[in-house]
């Protein structure tokens, strides 16, 4: 909430309304490309305008007769996720804990409880993870978040081999 901002009535708690015209205007903001390898599942590039989602994650789920937008949850995490890094200049640890919050947010205010919801990106998330390479990573992809922590493994899988030595957000080879 902003200093000299009246919330109306509702702005108080969390909104689903609110939340959904945030989600609609990050995707809206951003292109969402699902082409790549993307090692963490969801990334963007460095300018901040496009947001890569691994070619392999399911666009959809489905839980008790209500298919969800998967798209939605993880532009909202990597949206807020970026700014909390670029813009604020938070680790990206830091950052993910504030994305994570947000993505939780809008799932639950779409009606996915959040348990189905992080089971499932849990079981992608192994299966992207365990890949030994990334042959077809985007080439502009932000390597921050490897850089910051430190995960030299999956710059060398992806082929960002000047990254993991020097720890240049580059994918130079």
């Amino acid at each position: 909430m902003s200093w000299g901002h009246r919330p109306q009535p509702g702005e108080w708690l969390v909104n689903s309304h609110i939340l959904d015209e945030a989600a609609a205007a990050m995707l809206k903001a951003v292109k969402v490309v699902r082409l790549y390898d993307v090692p963490y599942v969801g990334s963007c590039n460095r300018k901040g305008d496009t947001i890569y989602i691994d070619h392999q994650l399911p666009p959809q789920l489905e839980h008790r007769g209500k298919v969800y937008d998967i798209d939605r949850f993880i532009v909202m995490h990597e949206v807020t996720e970026m700014l909390f890094e670029h813009v604020l200049h938070f680790q990206y640890r830091d950052a993910h804990q504030f994305a994570l919050r947000a993505e939780r947010a809008l799932v639950e205010s779409d009606g996915l409880p959040w348990s189905v919801y992080n089971r499932f990106c849990a079981r992608w998330i192994k299966i992207i993870g365990e890949r030994r390479h990334y042959p077809n990573p985007p080439p502009d992809i932000d390597l921050q978040p490897e850089i910051d922590e430190d995960d030299k493994t999956t710059l060398r899988r992806m082929g960002a081999k000047r990254a993991a030595r020097t720890g240049r957000n580059t994918m130079g080879r």
